[in-house]
């Protein structure tokens, strides 16, 4: 049996991947699906609420969007919807921006049953009761008829209690309030525990859309709805733009052409083919011996005229290395320099050496000059260091 070749090995490996790639996305997709928020209104799960936000947009309701990167109402809402917060829920700072809003007059729908919810009752001097309420649902407030509503499919799970005495009761199961209403400053706040007929099993069953869009009345015809998705994790602008790596990320255009790029750049690499066409290599040439780098600096100084250069350097070292023993200051002057280093070395000609630095320090001296005195500073270093 013939070996496949080296390109059909590539081809298998590569779809290979490909395959691999797909199966991890589903399966991170689908993760990323089980993790949405409920009444989330980008969620299509059946405790989501995408199916409200679209139904309310086709009968004629301007549902805002969210303008700032920070928590806010946006400009000229009519009716807020804060629908099953995140837990720890409402922040104090964004409490303010809740209450400072509904004060001038807005309307906020406050509904939820989760921890989220619970967290935030306190504010309002409310609590949840997760005790099932028991007995027949009925409500007790004209909106809720037009259009009309029977209160059977609601199934509410959790009812509210609290200090709280100045609410009107919307909506009761049995003697426990599952949807009450009170004002504040110019504004209304309705709060309750009903999430499965605003969510997008619930709008299906019963009248539950009649109890949506008594809601969504609130907010008077054709009005500007805002629902509150900051505590379902979209953080304005820098979630919902994002700009081109957020629709790299979250897209599925996007994903398929990360994935396509990952896939040509791993082709590319396992393939080894060329970007290009290779350049060839100079020639190697004959490689210049270090004696000519010496040479040539010799010659550049030659030419520059350093000569009282290099008699200043054999002056200095001179003096250092014969004074190194015996902690003499090379900076003294060469005479107190002479005498002190003869105090230790009594065998010294002092008047050669004193002669010798001497010259090393002449202002104009000749090319061979400067070679004569450079070989016989050489020979006292050389004499100096036995």
């Amino acid at each position: 049996m013939a070996r496949p070749s080296r390109e059909t090995l590539l081809a298998l490996g590569l779809l290979l991947l490909l395959i691999t790639v797909t199966v991890l996305a589903a399966l991170a997709e689908s993760r990323e699906q089980a993790d949405l928020p409920d009444l989330a209104t980008f969620s299509s799960q059946p405790e989501g609420a995408r199916a409200l936000r679209l139904w309310l947009e086709e009968e004629g309701y301007d549902i805002r969007e969210p303008e700032s990167s920070t928590f806010e109402i946006p400009p000229a809402t009519d009716l807020a919807l804060v629908l099953e917060p995140d837990p720890p829920g409402i922040a104090e700072e964004e409490w303010a921006i809740l209450d400072e809003w509904v004060e001038d007059g807005g309307t906020l729908v406050f509904l939820g049953e989760g921890f989220g919810t619970a967290f935030s009752a306190s504010h309002y001097e409310l609590e949840i009761d997760y005790d099932r309420p028991e007995g027949e649902i009925t409500f007790a407030a004209p909106w809720l008829g037009s259009p009309p509503f029977s209160a059977g499919a609601v199934r509410p799970r959790a009812s509210l209690s609290g200090s709280r005495d100045d609410y009107v009761t919307l909506l009761a199961g049995g003697e426990k309030p599952l949807l009450v209403a009170f004002p504040r400053g110019e504004g209304l706040v309705v709060f309750g525990t009903l999430t499965y007929p605003l969510s997008n099993a619930g709008l299906k069953v019963g009248a539950n859309p009649a109890l949506a869009l008594n809601i969504a009345s609130l907010a008077g015809e054709g009005g500007a709805i805002w629902f509150d998705e900051w505590h379902h994790g979209v953080r304005g602008s820098t979630e919902a733009g994002g700009g081109l790596g957020q629709w790299l990320r979250r897209t599925p255009a996007g994903r398929a052409l990360l994935y396509s790029a990952a896939v040509l750049f791993v082709a590319l690499v396992l393939s080894g083919r060329h970007f290009g066409r290779p350049v060839p290599l100079s020639r190697p040439g004959r490689r210049r011996a270090p004696l000519e780098h010496i040479v040539a600096v010799a010659n550049l100084s030659r030419r520059a005229g350093h000569r009282q250069a290099v008699l200043r350097q054999y002056h200095g070292q001179l003096k250092r290395e014969l004074g190194r023993r015996y902690r003499l200051n090379p900076t003294l002057p060469d005479d107190e320099y002479v005498a002190e280093l003869a105090r230790f070395r009594p065998d010294l000609d002092t008047a050669a050496l004193a002669r010798l630095l001497g010259r090393l320090q002449t202002a104009d001296v000749s090319e061979g000059e400067m070679v004569t005195l450079a070989q016989q500073a050489a020979a006292w270093l050389h004499n100096g260091r036995r």
